[in-house]
């Protein structure tokens, strides 16, 4: 996958200015109004409230709630809106960000409000601050047009999550996030209540690439509708990973209007449709298709040498209010990818030194199902079906230049090819997961749930003839210890595996206010899986105490297991008996609320960890369960919510993450470890047109591995090459990491139609951030791969 995108979107948005132009040009249209429906609802029970008030800021006008809990308000002219909701009971709410359109209907998702705790609370709770107290800690959640607006993110989810507290990213290409010491691999990760972690495209590549996770997100912007993140300290509900949590809610169709838009522009194509399901009443539907292809951008950019890498991703999604007890949704994604590098991408490099030859193919599918049955007036069940397959092919070879008489390759002719090793991947897991909620009283909930999941997974990995790797650890196995380089024989490689395995889970949890300030939270999880046949029980707990109606105090604690993924599981027979790697948590946490619109969050954390999966030796893919290690920190984030004009973020960590894999070495930093990230974040609505924000960020550089290197390690003449020798496992360190992310969004709307424009840019003053640094076998060089400035422009008519 191509390392430097600098340039990718240079050319997108060419004819922006032409099109503005155009549409600026149009007659404006009578202003006719258009109304804002939605349903305010329990956050507990999902009960409706009726009689809820829905008032309009900075009017009068609004609605109160019907029998089921919804309401209308009519008349409400073109402008970006915020709904003030209220009941008597529980805490007050503020909806941001509700865009109205001349003459549509704004469809607003369920408002969930929480009981109160504290008779007369006067907090306004915005929708992005966590205040349910079953779950009191390390709670955050970014709703869509904050996920859109995040300056340098794209409207990409996952690089948008880079500016909460205790996340860790590389930035630039990669877009997975790494929280408190954990790994982009060790989150858990639900789409619609669906656990499913194939969620990027590119994921992979060699070891520094493989540690960093995914390169782009397979959700278009604005296909999410919340992204419900949680740092640690996650309640028994939740398990299968034991670092933080992401909870995604794809966004539902709108069942009134009907809203198309769409883009065509160098990097590709992209069509979303927001409206009704005519084939059904009270349905709603959503689809999102995109296609990206980068061959044209890296060839106009002089980038040719990275390869080609293409990519679609189509998204379905119905939701049909059955009737005032049952709601139902219907979810598809299909997100296939290719990339190719060849001998011809190789002659374009500089030197001909990255060698790298890779064919990818690869798609994921995901069809799940979710109903939501009121039970009684006191309880909900909520069951979920899903299907996910990932069928993926790759050969990976590396293509050498032929030097002739000490002449420089003249064309693709002048090189040896070879294909290295060949893999077929097909991972297919059909699974259930069913949780009920019961409030027996006001200040009591119990939850029960279960988790049953079957998964094959089918490999075939050939190595072809043996393999010569150039970097090793000073530990690895080498026949003659002189030897500066590692053979790797087929036999160590190779694999065929073919099986059907089990997994299963189930929870309980309970949470109760023992005194009126006080909420305490106690749950247990059980999990069972048929490859190490062991059953893990995971205790977790935590309460929240309110000093007052603006200051809350919060502590957690629990133990949470990670079950191996697939591929390590099957890259080799001895790796079966592989057992959970356990982390245990103990979160402290205070919340104060300095206005309606501005909070203050402090968090204290330590996590140990055991029985972590470590790979000993480079020369096979034996893995064992001998790692240890801790981490620890402090997140401070000071949040000013989108209640007037302006919103802002300011969050400061400090962490600290060790880890040891017990080879005599002692402890190293963790991959992720980064000592200081500091982030200012900070937006302004002029109008309902223009937004502007901009985001720093500065974090001190990952470790990395030390080394040292050996010149003509086969001592011939004829045939240099040049090896890495790892003295010191993540030594050193990159330089540090700091951008300055720009963003700027504009709308006009003269009729019906709407021209939708933004501008990106990503590392304004150019600074390259170092994601990697590459050795070079052919010349003993170390190539630094990064970015440095990257503008994105898009442009999108909607009507």
């Amino acid at each position: 996958m191509p390392q430097n995108l600098e340039e990718v979107n240079i050319s997108r948005g060419i004819s922006t200015l032409s099109f503005l132009l155009l549409l600026l040009a149009l007659p404006v249209f009578a202003q006719i109004d258009g109304k804002i429906v939605g349903r305010v609802i329990d956050k507990s029970t999902k009960q409706p409230l009726p009689g809820a008030n829905v008032v309009l800021v900075g009017t009068e006008n609004g609605a109160a709630t019907d029998l089921n809990g919804s309401f209308v308000i009519e008349s409400v002219g073109e402008n970006i809106h915020k709904l003030r909701v209220s009941f008597i009971g529980y805490q007050s709410h503020l909806e941001t960000d509700v865009r109205v359109v001349r003459g549509k209907t704004a469809f607003v998702e369920d408002i969930e409000l929480v009981q109160s705790s504290i008779q007369g609370e006067k907090v306004v709770f915005t929708n992005n601050a966590p205040e349910d107290t079953r779950e009191p800690v390390s709670n955050y959640v970014v709703a869509r047009e904050e996920i859109i607006r995040a300056p340098g993110a794209a409207g990409d989810i996952f690089r948008a999550l880079e500016a909460m507290p205790g996340v860790s990213t590389s930035g630039g290409e990669f877009s997975a996030f790494s929280v408190r010491g954990g790994s982009p691999r060790d989150n858990v990760i639900l789409v619609d209540n669906i656990p499913f972690g194939k969620l990027t495209h590119f994921d992979g590549g060699n070891e520094e690439e493989e540690a960093q996770g995914g390169r782009f997100s397979i959700f278009a912007p604005g296909v999410i509708e919340r992204a419900n993140f949680r740092a640690g300290g996650f309640s028994a509900e939740y398990g299968g990973k034991f670092s933080s949590l992401v909870d995604l809610k794809i966004r539902e169709g709108n069942k009134e209007a009907v809203t198309i838009d769409g883009r065509v522009d160098v990097l590709g194509w992209e069509v979303n449709y927001d409206g009704p399901l005519r084939l059904r009443t009270n349905t709603g539907l959503f689809v999102s298709a995109r296609g990206h292809d980068f061959k044209r951008i890296l060839d106009l950019t002089g980038q040719k040498d990275l390869g080609h890498p293409r990519f679609k991703d189509i998204i379905i999604k119905t939701t049909t209010d059955v009737n005032t007890a049952n709601k139902i949704s219907l979810l598809a994604i299909f997100a296939p990818e290719k990339f190719d590098r060849t001998p011809k991408h190789v002659f374009e490099s500089d030197d001909f030194a990255q060698i790298e030859i890779v064919d990818l193919d690869e798609s994921k599918m995901l069809l799940g199902l979710n109903w939501r049955l009121l039970t009684s007036k006191h309880s909900f069940w909520q069951n979920t079906i899903y299907y996910g397959k990932v069928d993926s092919e790759i050969d990976f070879g590396r293509s050498t230049p032929i030097f002739e008489n000490g002449q420089q390759p003249q064309s693709v002719l002048d090189f040896t090819s070879r294909n290295v090793i060949s893999e077929e991947v097909l991972d297919k897991e059909l699974g259930l997961r069913s949780v009920i909620n019961f409030l027996p009283g006001k200040s009591t909930t119990f939850t029960l749930g279960i988790e049953i999941s079957q998964k094959s997974y089918e490999l075939e990995r050939r190595q072809h003839g043996l393999d010569t790797l150039y970097s090793f650890d000073a530990t690895d196995f080498r026949p003659d210890p002189a030897q500066e380089f590692i053979i790797r024989r087929p036999e160590h490689v190779d694999m065929n595996f073919n099986a059907d395995k089990r997994f299963f889970a189930s929870f309980s949890q309970v949470s109760f206010q023992p005194l009126n300030r006080l909420t305490l939270n106690a749950g247990l999880r059980h999990e069972y899986n048929q490859f190490s046949k062991e059953h893990y029980l995971s205790p977790r707990g935590s309460l929240s105490y309110r000093l007052n109606d603006k200051t809350r105090l919060a502590f957690a604690s629990g133990i949470y297991y990670q079950t191996p993924r697939m591929e390590i599981f099957t890259a080799s027979t001895e790796n079966f008996n592989l057992g959970n790697e356990k982390s245990t948590h103990a979160i402290a946490s205070l919340t104060r609320y300095l206005g309606d619109d501005l909070k203050f969050i402090a968090e204290a954390y330590y996590k140990n960890f055991d029985d972590l999966v470590v790979w000993p030796d480079r020369t096979s893919l034996v893995r064992t369960n001998t790692g240890n290690g801790s981490a620890h920190g402090l997140d401070l984030s000071m949040i000013h919510s989108l209640v007037d004009k302006f919103y802002g973020q300011v969050n400061y960590s400090y962490a600290e993450s060790k880890r040891d894999d017990h080879n005599g070495l002692g402890e190293y930093p963790s991959d992720f470890n980064q000592r200081h990230t500091f982030s200012v974040l900070a937006g302004y609505e002029f109008n309902k047109e223009w937004t502007i924000s901009s985001k720093w960020r500065f974090a001190t550089g990952r470790p990395q591995d030390s080394f040292i290197t050996h010149n003509n390690v086969f001592a011939d003449a004829d045939f240099v090459r040049f090896s890495k020798e790892i003295t010191g496992n993540n030594g050193d360190r990159l330089r540090n990491f700091h951008t300055f992310n720009f963003r700027i969004d504009y709308r006009k709307q003269p009729g019906k139609l709407a021209l939708v424009s933004f501008l990106d840019i990503v590392n304004v003053y150019n600074y390259l951030n170092v994601n990697q640094e590459r050795f070079l076998e052919l010349t003993g060089k170390v190539e630094e791969e990064g970015f440095g400035i990257l503008p994105t422009m898009g442009l999108k008519l909607e009507f």
